[in-house]
């Protein structure tokens, strides 16, 4: 005879099972390597919960010590601070505001007047509710007493333990204080450390500068034996690149500033998460004549264009204006319309080979033109000159260039 409550059971799905066939319930939160949910029933979420003492929808009425247990509703709110909370489970207990400074503080209410004010009428609390609220269980003998601070951090770290694996999400980091190995930040109401490794896509020269910023970070990692999660700029810069990366305008100016040099260029930073490069040739006079004395320091501003941005999100800069570039090229097109084009070899690239062409444009020849000249990029170094063929002009400035041969002059004419 079956069980009281087991004919409600749905049996059908499990009628030729023979050992196998079983697959895990993606729906079931809080799954882990080892403790899995191949119930598929509507109450399996609860069964789970249960069986992990997780209060996800379940909450035992022996509350202990420890216990983080979801808020569900807020009434009885009095002017003098003292509120009553309904947890999971049904039960109701009474809660000094005056008490709950710091957690009255991470939701940038200043006074206990100023949050009873904010979630006075039942919308609000309802809405306030909805962020996720939680209460520790702090002592449950002979009362429960529970604290929403203390809450509010333990499920702040769950959290962050989840985006160590699975960075999804984005939080502002005060910095508090420096030392010389990085920055002691506070996120969410959280203690953690940014290694100064981390805290800039390029190096930083005055670290005190930092303290009292706000910056945003990600989830880096965990260290056991500090206690202390580990919080990066620089995995945010890099979540969130792509995106801000087709943003850019090729016509408009933009201000950044110097953050280092080379004997290619000087490095730019700009809207605080790129850094490109403003090659030698892509400079003004005045531009070059300081660059080549080594008078650029970090820190120095400087204006400029978006020239490119390579397929591997490389930024190149320029201080010629879009409109000052298309009417040269074509000015070039005239020029050597069906003439063999004097170049010199700028660099040799992984796609091909740069090249200088009348004196301050560039272009480039690709791999297969070489492979069709049955040669290779390797056999020309910096310097080398080249007679060239224009092929095409890309996204309106992009020169390429083929080789130019007797025989494509003559097709020519």
């Amino acid at each position: 005879m079956l069980k009281k409550g087991s004919e409600e059971f749905n049996w059908e799905k499990y009628e030729h099972w023979k050992g196998a066939g079983l697959h895990v319930n993606p729906k079931v939160k809080g799954q882990t390597n080892k403790d899995k949910c191949f119930c598929h029933e509507p109450y399996a979420q609860e069964m789970f919960d249960l069986y992990n003492q997780n209060p996800h929808k379940f909450v035992r009425k022996d509350l202990e010590k420890g216990d983080v247990v979801p808020i569900v509703d807020i009434s009885n709110i009095d002017p003098d601070g003292r509120i009553m909370l309904e947890i999971l489970g049904g039960l109701t207990i009474e809660v000094d505001l005056g008490r709950e400074k710091r957690f009255i503080q991470i939701f940038g209410f200043n006074t206990v007047d100023e949050f009873i004010t904010a979630i006075f009428t039942k919308e609000a609390r309802a809405e306030f509710i909805e962020q996720g609220l939680y209460a520790y269980v702090i002592e449950s003998s002979p009362n429960v007493k529970i604290s929403l601070w203390q809450g509010y951090i333990k499920k702040a770290k769950e959290e962050f333990m989840e985006e160590i694996n699975s960075p999804s999400k984005a939080y502002i980091a005060k910095v508090l204080e420096a030392n010389r190995g990085g920055f002691f930040v506070e996120v969410q109401g959280v203690d953690a450390f940014m290694p100064g490794s981390l805290a800039a896509p390029n190096k930083i020269q005055d670290f005190q500068s930092y303290v009292g910023k706000e910056v945003i970070v990600m989830i880096e990692d965990y260290l056991q034996d500090m206690n202390s999660f580990i919080v990066s700029h620089k995995k945010y810069i890099d979540h969130i690149l792509p995106k801000k990366i087709s943003e850019l305008s090729l016509e408009n100016i933009y201000k950044g500033t110097v953050t280092g040099a080379s004997k290619y260029g000087i490095f730019v930073e700009f809207d605080e998460i790129f850094t490109g490069l403003l090659h030698r040739s892509k400079m003004k006079p005045e531009t070059y004549k300081k660059f080549s004395a080594r008078e650029y320091r970090p820190g120095d501003e400087i204006e400029f264009y978006i020239g490119e941005v390579t397929k591997d999100n490389r930024i190149i800069l320029t201080e010629e204006s879009p409109t000052e570039k298309r009417e040269k090229v074509k000015k070039f097109v005239e020029k050597y319309d069906e003439k063999p084009v004097p170049g010199e070899v700028a660099a040799i690239m992984n796609f091909g080979i740069i090249v200088n062409v009348d004196g301050d444009l560039s272009g480039v020849v690709p791999n297969i033109e070489f492979r069709k000249a049955h040669t290779s990029p390797k056999n020309f170094i910096a310097g080398d000159k080249m007679r060239l063929k224009l092929l095409e002009i890309k996204n309106v400035d992009k020169l390429v260039f083929t080789f130019w041969t007797e025989e494509k002059k003559e097709e020519g004419v």
